[in-house]
């Protein structure tokens, strides 16, 4: 992620001198009254500067909550940025490598809580912890800086996390995950940006943020590679993910289809309190419309429990169900699909046209001998009995170019 570099300072220029007793009186002069900074506050400072002991100033900058409050208070947002970047920059004078990812974290975690100051302290906040994120090159680091200034944001700015927005542009899934690995983070910690990411862009108004919330999650989840693994954490967001998938199968059907194999999905069936839900999600991933009108009869409160719509999820059943007989056959009767749907003859072929409208299914409807032809499907569940099926239309494909070719031979002889 890249940010334009903050505006000169016209209070504190890095390379001024003296910059670091005056970065001590700025934030001992702003800090907002009746709060004022320890007694010994400027004194401790200026011995830390005095001795070269970069790290002794950063914690004892830190550990001043007066001066954090003169921090936050500086204004505009640029003054303070600058502020908080030549403190930043006095990482670099800190020889041990652990030293620094200590100081870094504590910087980001005491910005992180610190009360805000007046209604756009939340974006102010954000935009020192970015100032710190591009001034730092491990991956480590740059994972936990961006979750924060994406969960900041959220909470003061949703709409920066839009896309066509800076930021909401760097959040892209494929790009976030080129991210992770060029940094060489690990599961744990791609997992936790990638969870508040989902958290972040689920809170941006309209757009596609359902399915980029959706996206996250099941990146997260992907971390999740053994049943082991899977912790409170995990149950939690694969919970999110599988009412994400029950409440819109269709958008991100190819990136949803094999998720009932992720361990921490998989381990919701086996909870008391997610175990209905894991099923519901079951009969979503490979059922038909008659197995969800099944599970209704006994499990309807399921879907009040999860906020799920019983309208919307039969009218996303009527199109899985749709496809899932696409795929079984070439040609399709209109009273074998309103069966199979349980509709109306006449109501037959506008579930067709919004399967096909979907992307779900592409078809032609002969609507003299009332006929379906399936050109192509996709493909809900894909085991034993679809390879036999695909063996099969292999070996006929066979045949019928071995009778081409033979016919060809016969017909130059």
């Amino acid at each position: 992620m890249s940010a334009a570099p903050p505006h000169p300072s016209s209070t504190l220029v890095n390379v001024a001198e003296n910059a670091e007793l005056r970065l001590v009186q700025l934030l001992a002069d702003s800090c907002p009254s009746p709060q004022a900074v320890t007694p010994n506050f400027q004194s401790s400072c200026e011995a830390a500067v005095g001795n070269a002991d970069a790290a002794g100033l950063i914690r004892a900058i830190l550990g001043d909550s007066g001066a954090i409050a003169g921090l936050l208070a500086v204004e505009p947002t640029e003054e303070a940025v600058s502020a908080f970047s030549l403190l930043a920059a006095l990482l670099d004078r800190v020889e041990s490598e652990a030293d620094q990812s200590a100081l870094v974290a504590a910087m980001a975690q005491t910005i992180t809580v610190a009360p805000a100051a007046g209604a756009d302290g939340g974006k102010k906040k954000a935009a020192m912890l970015a100032a710190l994120y591009n001034l730092r090159s491990s991956g480590v680091e740059k994972v936990d800086l961006l979750a924060r200034i994406v969960t900041l944001s959220a909470e003061s700015d949703p709409k920066v996390l839009a896309e066509g927005q800076p930021l909401g542009d760097v959040l892209d899934a494929a790009n976030v995950k080129k991210m992770t690995e060029d940094w060489g983070v690990g599961r744990a910690d791609q997992r936790k940006l990638y969870r508040a990411i989902a958290d972040g862009v689920g809170k941006v108004q309209g757009g596609d943020s359902a399915a980029r919330r959706q996206k996250f999650l099941l990146s997260a989840l992907g971390t999740y590679a053994e049943a082991s693994e899977v912790d409170a954490d995990a149950l939690a967001t694969a919970k999110d993910a599988a009412v994400g998938a029950i409440q819109d199968p269709v958008t991100l059907f190819a990136e949803q289809r094999g998720m009932l194999l992720l361990p921490a999905v998989a381990a919701l069936g086996n909870g008391a309190a997610t175990k209905s839900l894991f099923a519901l999600l079951q009969i979503f991933q490979e059922g038909k419309l008659e197995d969800f009108e099944s599970f209704l009869k006994s499990n309807e409160a399921t879907l009040a429990e999860y906020g799920l719509s019983k309208d919307e999820c039969t009218r996303h059943m009527r199109l899985l169900s749709l496809c899932s007989l696409a795929s079984e056959h070439e040609e399709i009767p209109y009273s074998a699909i309103a069966s199979t749907l349980h509709v109306e003859d006449t109501e037959v072929e506008t579930w067709v046209i919004a399967a096909v409208s979907s992307g779900l299914l592409s078809a032609k409807m002969d609507q003299l001998q009332k006929v379906v032809m399936v050109e192509s499907c996709v493909v809900r569940k894909f085991d034993i009995e679809q390879w036999k099926a695909l063996q099969s239309r292999l070996h006929s494909w066979k045949k019928n170019v071995k009778s081409v070719l033979d016919g060809l031979e016969k017909s130059q002889a």
